[in-house]
């Protein structure tokens, strides 16, 4: 068969729609409980007093229907129960606001299925910071970043960003015997500006150490208030 434009554009249309993930809402008691997927999020914004903590289940891996947990199936994290929560985009979800000033070290999600059967699985939650930012810098040398986190474990990034820069670049650091993110000179040398704005986030997946045989993930992400930093020719 031979496409047009009209049928390709369809066909392109029809495997986007595919690959989305899913906004629909079901019942967990509908479902094999070990086709649920658990999926949980740990997000944090240097200067915000709260921590927001997110957690979401699907039917049958990561892009399926959203779930909402059936009695006596529950999901609680350190030991305090969620409520459910949706919205268009979403679908069903399992949200609550921590303050930072009590949230650093050790926390637990605990799903409990239909059966009663449960899938505890903990992080560990640390302060992460640069260290002796330089107040300029010549572009010609470059900038080096340090930094101060607990033992950065494999698949750790963090990504250094430009923010409202004439010529926009990331950077990306993965752990490695230093604690410093290098910033190359040909990145500062294409700044027409004065000075540059730069923005820090560490990503961390989690390995779930109890999962249902359909898996799941859990995703730690710490940005840091942008820096300001002179630049000098």
């Amino acid at each position: 068969m031979t496409l047009n434009k009209t049928n390709t554009a369809i066909l392109f249309s029809l495997i986007a729609i595919s690959a989305c993930t899913s906004n629909e809402v079901g019942q967990s008691k509908d479902v094999a409980q070990d086709k649920i997927y658990q999926e949980y999020s740990v997000k944090y914004a240097e200067g915000d007093e709260n921590v927001n903590v997110h957690a979401q289940f699907r039917f049958a891996g990561s892009n399926g229907t959203t779930l909402v947990l059936s009695a006596p199936s529950q999901v609680a994290f350190d030991n305090e129960v969620i409520n459910v929560d949706s919205s268009g985009a979403e679908g069903a979800y399992y949200q609550v606001r921590k303050s930072v000033a009590n949230f650093y070290g050790k926390h637990h999600f605990i799903f409990t299925d239909i059966n009663n059967k449960k899938f505890d699985n903990d992080f560990s939650f640390d302060t992460f910071r640069l260290l002796n930012v330089p107040a300029s810098v010549s572009k010609k040398q470059g900038l080096n970043l340090s930094f101060e986190y607990a033992a950065l474990q494999p698949g750790d990034v963090i990504k250094v960003s430009s923010v409202n820069t004439d010529s926009s670049f990331t950077i990306t650091y993965e752990p490695s015997a230093t604690h410093s993110i290098n910033i190359p000179a040909k990145e500062l040398m294409r700044q027409k500006k004065g000075d540059m704005k730069l923005e820090t986030t560490l990503y961390r997946k989690i390995d779930l150490q109890q999962n249902t045989a359909e898996g799941g993930e859990m995703e730690l992400r710490y940005t840091l208030k942008p820096i300001t930093v002179k630049l000098e020719e």
